[in-house]
């Protein structure tokens, strides 16, 4: 497999600027409509609700963002990225809610593990953002991530920020395909306004918000993503923003559900990164988990097939690659303990044989037609390609 093809990766990254000019972004914002429009190279459209950014100022801020060898973690980076909503509890098999000492033993176990370099939350403990940060600055000393959307939150992650370092606050701004999360509108502005790094999250899903092939995804992954680095280098030039996009694929044969554990999952987000590569920029994706609902000889398999690929290519951050199960919604202590000795033990000569899809010319077209509302699970494009993409 050919990581470094540049053609093909050329094309992911200019169809992604293509889809902001000519698609736009949904954005009910009048604050971000300015924003963007202010620079005289964006401009609103009424009919549609859509922002239209022109290429040269999605540029403009790539090259002024800061690039990844500024960033605190280094290449080749495994973590607890994610939060799950519950905790399998991997005596019973039942699903818990998690609470502070499931999150003092992940921060823990983060702490004192060679192969693991940074960590979030990995569990959703509501209504405690401020505890949460505290907890997890408390008990590792690695690079966080940390949500923040409250005011208290915010407050917390500048200062840790300006007192320790090593952080970054989780955004996702995009909900799939290109709509702008209003409610998230005011707390990403704040921290930026802040001067705290941030990583902006996309998730499309193949087949559901997004094309039904492999560069088809990546285009709007990568141009949701640069969407929210752009509106970042807007508001604070030269500020930290790593490229968060996670490409994922909805099984059609498991009634659209996101698999997660599928080997061509691992290639959607290695190539993603690869992008990212020849762009100097940060970048963070997802890779080396499972779509199995509890701990088994199939949910490591998945981790070696993960492990062993992005070892063999290279890659910056990769996340949930160590205690999630299935959709991410749960996570397993004793999972994130046996897949690092997976993760130690696996080496690239374990990659999986398999191909990278060719560039789909008729993706651009697809998102085109679908917009902001998606109407992907009908489109002629997901019925042509299904069984045919996404084969590994």
């Amino acid at each position: 497999m050919d990581f470094e093809d540049s053609d093909l990766l050329d094309k992911i990254h200019h169809d992604a600027l293509r889809i902001l000019e000519e698609v736009g972004v949904k954005c009910a914002s009048s604050e971000v409509r300015r924003i963007f429009e202010d620079t005289g190279l964006a401009a609103f459209d009424e009919t549609t609700g859509h922002i239209h950014v022109l290429a040269p100022l999605v540029e403009q801020a790539i090259n002024m963002a800061p690039k990844r060898d500024q960033y605190w973690v280094g290449e080749n980076a495994f973590g607890v990225g994610g939060t799950a909503p519950f905790v399998y509890d991997d005596d019973t098999g039942e699903l818990i809610l998690p609470g502070f000492e499931h999150l003092v033993k992940i921060a823990k176990i983060v702490n004192q593990t060679d192969v693991i370099d940074f960590m979030a939350r990995g569990v959703l403990i509501r209504n405690q953002e401020v505890k949460v940060i505290d907890t997890i600055v408390e008990h590792c000393r690695k690079p966080i991530y940390v949500a923040a959307v409250t005011e208290a939150g915010i407050a917390r992650a500048r200062q840790v920020n300006e007192s320790r370092g090593n952080l970054t606050v989780q955004f996702s701004i995009i909900n799939s395909p290109l709509n702008v999360i209003e409610g998230m509108v005011d707390p990403f502005l704040s921290c930026v306004r802040k001067g705290i790094p941030i990583y902006v999250s996309t998730m499309p899903m193949a087949g559901l918000s997004a094309p039904y092939s492999m560069s088809g995804l990546l285009t709007l992954t990568h141009a949701e993503a640069l969407f929210g680095i752009t509106l970042t280098q807007l508001v604070n030039p030269g500020l930290m923003v790593v490229h968060a996009g996670l490409p994922s694929i909805a099984n059609i044969r498991k009634n659209y559900a996101v698999d997660l554990g599928l080997v061509s999952h691992n290639i959607a987000n290695l190539l993603a990164e690869k992008v990212n590569e020849r762009l100097g920029i940060p970048s963070i994706q997802t890779a080396c988990t499972t779509s199995e609902d509890k701990p088994n000889k199939q949910a490591e398999g998945d981790a070696i097939s993960g492990y062993a690929l992005m070892k063999k290519y290279g890659f910056h951050q990769m996340r949930h690659a160590f205690g999630f199960l299935k959709e991410l919604i749960s996570f397993s202590i004793a999972k994130l303990e046996r897949h690092i000795v997976l993760c130690r033990e696996t080496g690239p000569d374990q990659s999986p044989e398999c191909e990278i899809e060719p560039y789909d010319p008729e993706a651009l077209e697809a998102i085109k037609r679908n917009g902001s509302q998606a109407n992907y699970m009908r489109d002629d494009h997901t019925l042509k390609n299904t069984g045919r993409s996404f084969a590994y």
